[in-house]
C-alpha cells in the first residue's frame, strides 16, 4: 500500500476556561507526512487594546505525550501517531482572537466559563473547521451569520455604494441589510443556546454596523475630491436614532463595527462644529475631534478612539498637540495599555521641533522654507526675493494636479517677456524619491523653477505650510511674504490679474 503524497492533520483543540484562565488543550495528526511533520506549534493571539499594537500572544509546541484532563477531548481519542499541545490563556472578558496553525488564522469567539474544541484538516483551516464543547454553540452561528452578511460588513464595497447612491437611498440599503441579518439572527434555531454575552456582541454588531455606515457617507462623500470644500449633514430625521444610544459602551468594544462608529461618529460631530466645512489643516481638526470626543465618551471608548485616530493621523499633526492629547490618555490610562502603544508610536514625533511654521495669512513669511533643487542642491523660497512667486504643491499621483498643468502653461503664456522677468513660477513636489519626481518632470516638461519635498504629507513643505490636500497654491510678493496663502488656480480667469496686481506693485 502506497502512502499518499498529502494526508490530512487532524487537530482538536479544548478551551476549557476557569475564572481569568483558559486552557487550550488538542492535539495534530502528523501521521503519513514528513513534511508537515515539520510544524511544531500552535498559536493563539488576542488584541487587548484593538490598536493592533500590544498583542497577548500565546504558543504552544507539539508533543509526542501530554496528559490531558477529562473531558479534555471530546472530539474522540488521542492515537499514537498525533500530536499534542497545551497552554494556558488569560482572559478576563469575552474576546475576539486569533487561532493560527500552519500559517493559517481563524477568527474565534472566547468566553470565560466556557469550553471550546476545535477539530479541522491542517490544510484547510477555515472550511473543514468543527466547533465542539460549551462555546460551540456561539462560534458556529458566528462562522455561519459571517459567511452570510460578509458584504453587508466590507468597508470598501459599502464605500463604493455610498459614492454612488443618494443617502436615502443608501439609507435605505444598509436599513435593509440590518433588516436581514437581525431577522437571522432572531430566528436562529439554537438561538437559547447563546450565551448572555454572545447575545449582546451579536446585537452590538449589527446596530452599530447600520450607524456606522450611515455616519460614513457624508465624510466619504466629501472626501470624494479636494474640489468639495463642505460636508453635507445627514437629513435631520436620520439624526434621531443617534440620541438613543449609549455611546460609551465598554462592552460594546469587542465589536469591530462599534470601534468603526466611534471614529465616524467623532468625525461627523467635529464637522458639525466646523460649520460643516472641511477641514483645511490636521492640526485644527485633531483639536475639534478631541473636544467632541471628550465632551461626548468616557472611559475605554474614549481611550481606543483617542489612541487609535492618534496612531493612524499623528505624524501629520502638530507634535506639540499630540503630546497633549498623549498627556491627556496617560492621564487617563490606567492599565497603560494605550499610553504605550501611543508612545511607541510617537515618541520621537512628540519630541520633533518643527521649523516655525508660517501663519497661513497676509504677510506670512517664507524664509524658513527649504527644498531640493533639481542641481541636488538646497533652494529656498528667500531665493527669488524681488520677484513675484506663484507656488504650485503638486505630485506625480494626483490626478487634480495634471489637470491643472495645461492651464499652467496658458496662464505662463499671458504674460510678456518683459512682465516673465519678474516672475517666478514655482512647482514644488511632494513625491516620495527624486527618480519618481524627475521622471513625471520629463513627461510633463513642467516650465518654472522645480523644487522636491519627500515625504508626502509627512514633507516639511507640508508641514511648514499646513497643506492637507493638492493641488494648492501660494501667491508671494516680491519681499518673500505669502500674500494669498490659498491662491487662485490656473484655471481661474483671477490667477492672471493677482499675480499682475503684485507685479505691478498693486
Amino acid at each position: 500500500m502506497k502512502i499518499p503524497v498529502f494526508c490530512f492533520f487532524l487537530l482538536s483543540a479544548l478551551l476549557s476556561i476557569a475564572q481569568d484562565k483558559l486552557v487550550l488543550s488538542g492535539s495534530v495528526d502528523v501521521s503519513g507526512s514528513k513534511e508537515n511533520g515539520k510544524n511544531d506549534s500552535i498559536g493563539l493571539r488576542i488584541d487587548k487594546n484593538y490598536l493592533s499594537g500590544k498583542f497577548s500572544s500565546y504558543k504552544a509546541p507539539l508533543k509526542d505525550q501530554v496528559t490531558l484532563r477529562d473531558k479534555a477531548f471530546p472530539a474522540g481519542n488521542v492515537t499514537p501517531a498525533e500530536k499534542l499541545f497545551n497552554m494556558d490563556v488569560s482572559l478576563k472578558r469575552n474576546r475576539i482572537a486569533d487561532f493560527t496553525y500552519e500559517g493559517q488564522t481563524i477568527e474565534i469567539y472566547l468566553e470565560p466559563g466556557n469550553d471550546l474544541a476545535l477539530k479541522f484538516k491542517a490544510g484547510n483551516l477555515a472550511q473543514s473547521i468543527v466547533f465542539s464543547g460549551k462555546g460551540a454553540a456561539a462560534n458556529e452561528f458566528k462562522r455561519k451569520f459571517d459567511t452570510a452578511f460578509a458584504a453587508d460588513f466590507s468597508s470598501a464595497l459599502m464605500e463604493e455604494k455610498m459614492k454612488n447612491l443618494a443617502v436615502d437611498e443608501f439609507e435605505m440599503d444598509i436599513f435593509n441589510n440590518r433588516k436581514r441579518e437581525s431577522a437571522f439572527y432572531d430566528s436562529y434555531p439554537d438561538k437559547v443556546t447563546l450565551s448572555a454575552d454572545f447575545r449582546k456582541y451579536m446585537e452590538n454588531r449589527i446596530r452599530y454596523n447600520y450607524l456606522r455606515f450611515l455616519l460614513a457617507w457624508p465624510i466619504v462623500n466629501a472626501n470624494k475630491s479636494n474640489a468639495i470644500l463642505t460636508v453635507k449633514p445627514l437629513p435631520s430625521a436620520m439624526m434621531d436614532v443617534f440620541e438613543k444610544i449609549n455611546l460609551s459602551d465598554d462592552a460594546a468594544m469587542i465589536c469591530e463595527s462599534y470601534r468603526n462608529f466611534l471614529t465616524y461618529y467623532v468625525t461627523y460631530f467635529a464637522s458639525e462644529k466646523n460649520g460643516f466645512n472641511k477641514f483645511t489643516d490636521f492640526t485644527t481638526s485633531a483639536e475639534k475631534k478631541y473636544v467632541v470626543a471628550s465632551d461626548r465618551l468616557k472611559a475605554e471608548p474614549l481611550l481606543f478612539y483617542l489612541s487609535n485616530f492618534l496612531c493612524e493621523m499623528g505624524e501629520k499633526i502638530d507634535p506639540e498637540t499630540v503630546k497633549r492629547l498623549y498627556d491627556e490618555i496617560k492621564k487617563a490610562d490606567r492599565s497603560g495599555d494605550y499610553a504605550t502603544v501611543v508612545k511607541e508610536k510617537l515618541g520621537k514625533w512628540m519630541q520633533t521641533k518643527l521649523p516655525k511654521k508660517v501663519e497661513m495669512k497676509q504677510d506670512a513669511p517664507t524664509t524658513g522654507f527649504k527644498a531640493l533643487g533639481l542641481d541636488g542642491k538646497e533652494m529656498s523660497i528667500s531665493d527669488f526675493k524681488g520677484k513675484v512667486v506663484y507656488v504650485d504643491f503638486w505630485a506625480s499621483w494626483c490626478g487634480p494636479c495634471r489637470q491643472q498643468f495645461p492651464f499652467s502653461k496658458i496662464l505662463h503664456d499671458r504674460f510678456s517677456e518683459q512682465q516673465k522677468k519678474g516672475i517666478v513660477f514655482l512647482y514644488i513636489s511632494f513625491d516620495n524619491t527624486e527618480e519618481i519626481w524627475k521622471n513625471a518632470l520629463k513627461e510633463l516638461q513642467l516650465e518654472g523653477e522645480q523644487g522636491l519635498s519627500t515625504g508626502g504629507w509627512n514633507s516639511l513643505a507640508a508641514k511648514y505650510f499646513q497643506l492637507n490636500s493638492i493641488p494648492r497654491y501660494l501667491l508671494i510678493d516680491k519681499k518673500g511674504n505669502v500674500v494669498l496663502p490659498n491662491a487662485k488656480r490656473p484655471s481661474d480667469e483671477g490667477a492672471f490679474q493677482d499675480i499682475l496686481d503684485l507685479l505691478v506693485g498693486k
